[in-house]
């Protein structure tokens, strides 16, 4: 069995931590306007010392720090964040990175590493369980699967493997290293909603050139003005009432409850809507609006996840109401079919329920 009792955590540096902190206060204040949807089981849930794995969608760099910071200003403790060490290059910053509170994941490309890779961070996730520290983490393992396959990917089961082992082996893990407290475990799904992705540019293309946002340095050059974000933690998932479900069971319900909490913002619609206008190489501009109030139909019975507009809004509203800094859709062009598709794929998957 593995060896609880030997807590690997790397510790946050305090001085490091609070310059990181900083820049993530001033960026979330400054650089965003955050809208808030934090489930009320949650609070109670942490006022009994569970621990909880965060779990989530992963659309854009933004929510390694969002996500964290709007659980800072709620008053909920810093989860450990998990990150690939494609996305951190060089020995300097992957360290600078851990001191902030980040665990680096192997990115693999041999079946042979992939199974390492897997396997250390299984135990890096019960680690943290076991300790009583909270984690956040992205299953899809990429920002990429909408762009590149039009749909979210699917969750790895790795880490919901480790909470299940966990849990069915509690009593035994306690019996045996009576130093660990044994909180309940949940799972908690959140997703975050953009009206302007900062690297939407970046995630569309197909050139093989590293990405800009895989160095820390980098990333600076995207610091922009991004309008409404729409962060959502949804309602926890006890493993335990869930200790039937097999690894991968456990992954698509996780991943489905993900999918619920996607909101639908006026970009999706209008991108959607340009998508439906385009016919025979030319976009046929005056069925746009059209369109528009043809898909908030198709979408009525998600009424509920509407933001930024509501379904009595008229169509030309909702075109005025996008992202101000977002000029690709202030001047609708063919040439940028894949920025429209990029958004109108974050809500494939209500219009496919729909035809189900």
């Amino acid at each position: 069995m593995y060896d609880y009792l030997n807590k690997e955590i790397d510790k946050r540096d305090k001085l490091i931590y609070s310059i990181a902190k900083l820049f993530a206060i001033w960026g979330y204040k400054h650089l965003a306007k955050p809208h808030e949807e934090i489930h009320g089981d949650i609070k109670r849930l942490k006022d009994k010392k569970a621990v909880f794995l965060f779990a989530g969608l992963h659309k854009s760099l933004w929510e390694t720090t969002g996500v964290i910071t709007s659980l800072y200003f709620n008053n909920f403790p810093v989860p450990f964040i998990g990150m690939g060490d494609n996305l951190v290059r060089g020995k300097f910053f992957q360290n600078l990175a851990k001191k902030t509170g980040v665990f680096l994941i192997k990115r693999a490309n041999t079946r042979r590493d992939i199974v390492k890779s897997a396997e250390s961070l299984k135990k890096t996730i019960l680690n943290f369980i076991a300790h009583g520290t909270d984690i956040l983490i992205f299953p899809e393992g990429t920002r990429k699967n909408i762009s590149q396959n039009g749909k979210y990917g699917g969750f790895f089961p790795t880490v919901f493997e480790a909470m299940l082992e966990y849990e069915r082996n509690k009593k035994e893990i306690l019996k045996s290293n009576r130093n660990l407290s044994g909180n309940e475990t949940y799972i908690i799904p959140f997703n975050v909603d953009y009206s302007k992705i900062r690297e939407d540019g970046e995630i569309i293309k197909e050139s093989k050139n590293m990405p800009h946002t895989l160095h820390i340095i980098d990333s600076l050059k995207m610091l922009k003005n991004l309008g409404n974000i729409y962060i959502s933690i949804g309602k926890p998932i006890s493993v335990s009432a869930n200790i039937e479900k097999n690894r991968k069971e456990l992954a698509k319900y996780t991943r489905e409850r993900c999918l619920d909490l996607v909101k639908i913002l006026p970009i999706n619609i209008v991108s959607r809507s340009i998508l439906d206008s385009f016919k025979n190489g030319r976009i046929e501009y005056k069925k746009i609006a059209y369109n528009i109030s043809e898909n908030i139909k198709k979408l009525e019975m998600y009424k509920d996840r509407f933001r930024g507009f509501s379904i009595k809004d008229k169509p030309q509203y909702i075109i005025n109401n996008l992202n101000r800094n977002e000029i690709k859709l202030k001047k609708i062009d063919p040439d940028n079919l894949a920025v429209y598709r990029l958004y109108s794929n974050y809500i494939s998957h209500y219009f496919e329920k729909r035809e189900e």
